[in-house]
């Protein structure tokens, strides 16, 4: 009998990102599995060989790279995951553009061999597409706070700028019911989840011809038409789970959701990563920060400092179910590499962008992240609340 085929590959810059991508399709039923970096994915495919998940996403953690190393781990990946041929092809970029769009876009359009179709808006989150041009919040791009990111500044030019000098013109395209979608490059403007939802009707009859690149919103879309409705519902766990909150992340959200959590939980244990080790008792709810100055100290060595808390912390809990919750892309890396983690099996979303999924599939172990710029203030404090 042949092995089911894989429906979908999704190839991400971070691994946040690769989790925001591949969730829409797991709420909707399909077996879904992110491989947490490049290096995990030749023996991943091999263990999956004979029960492909129909979805199957990787991390490059190229957001950082120069754009030629970024390029080649593309290319290494495209080589890995065609040799199971998958259906479609999907670039996962994030809706601010941070990371090396343009590079990645480039090298998996030429190791797909197929056009680039670039929609990268998230209407749900207020990430619009209008003439080319990103806006959050009706501004701008460069006009945000995103437009200011320390390790990854995004462009300001409009997206068929960009790629214009390395030689593929990207046409305009305003998706509508009668417009017909071009067979070759285009950005896709975008306003509405109903943009979206159109533009991938538009090509309901072979998708598979397009290098389809963009953000979750696109994700969500592709979804829908390729799995239905929503199926999965929010997970509950048991009250007495063991619960450990890891904000890794400096944006400005991550902060006041760590602020308002802080304030409403008093049974809340604090570590500081960077401050001497001390001694705690143990507590079912902890949350490791950076703490100390950790402005001023390399954002790499700040999220090696925090998986290495959060393991102490893990290795003290006792038999049974425990609950880590991590935000911030970078920070969930370092601190799945230190607990070995080769791989999350998705099973959908806690809030929108706020994925749950299992390390290596353990259903004892589960996981939730996120970006550190999505959500309300309240988040942590409602998961919480839900927890109790």
């Amino acid at each position: 009998m042949n092995a089911p085929r894989c429906r979908l590959a999704i190839v991400a810059d971070d691994l946040t990102g690769a989790l925001d991508g591949a969730a829409p399709f797991a709420v909707r039923g399909a077996s879904t599995r992110v491989v947490v970096s490049l290096e995990r994915l030749e023996a991943a495919l091999a263990s999956w060989r004979n029960a492909l998940p129909q979805v199957i996403a990787v991390n490059l953690e190229s957001r950082h790279l120069e754009a030629q190393e970024a390029a080649s781990r593309v290319r290494r990946a495209v080589e890995l995951l065609a040799e199971i041929e998958p259906a479609q092809w999907f670039k996962k970029i994030d809706s601010t553009l941070r990371g090396q769009v343009v590079a990645e876009c480039l090298a998996m359009r030429e190791a797909c061999a197929l056009p680039l179709l670039l929609a990268p808006a998230v209407p749900a989150q207020a990430r619009t597409v209008k003439d080319a041009q990103v806006y959050v919040d009706g501004l701008p791009l460069a006009s945000t706070v995103y437009g200011r990111d320390a390790r990854s500044v995004p462009p300001t030019e409009p997206l068929d700028e960009l790629f214009a000098p390395h030689g593929v013109a990207l046409l305009r395209h305003a998706p509508c019911s009668q417009a017909k979608l071009p067979l070759s490059d285009c950005v896709v403007d975008s306003t509405s989840d109903a943009d979206l939802a159109q533009l991938y009707d538009a090509m309901a009859d072979d998708p598979g011809k397009w290098l389809l690149a963009g953000a979750s919103g696109l994700a969500s879309a592709m979804a829908q038409r390729m799995f239905g409705r929503i199926r999965a519902s929010r997970r509950y766990f048991d009250a007495s789970i063991e619960r450990l909150y890891v904000v890794g992340s400096r944006c400005p959200h991550a902060l006041e959701q760590l602020d308002a959590l802080m304030s409403s939980c008093d049974e809340l244990q604090i570590i500081e990563a960077l401050a001497p080790p001390s001694s705690v008792e143990h507590a079912q709810c902890v949350v490791v920060i950076p703490g100390g100055n950790a402005t001023h100290r390399d954002a790499d060595e700040v999220a090696q400092t925090l998986a290495e808390r959060v393991a102490d912390a893990v290795e003290h809990w006792p038999l049974g179910q425990g609950l880590l919750f991590v935000t911030g892309g970078d920070t969930a890396l370092a601190v799945l590499r230190r607990l070995g983690v080769a791989s999350i099996t998705v099973e959908g979303e806690w809030a929108p962008g706020v994925v749950l999924g299992y390390l290596d599939g353990d259903r004892e172990r589960a996981v939730i992240t996120k970006a550190g710029g999505f959500g309300e203030a309240d988040l942590l404090v409602r998961l919480e609340a839900s927890l109790k």
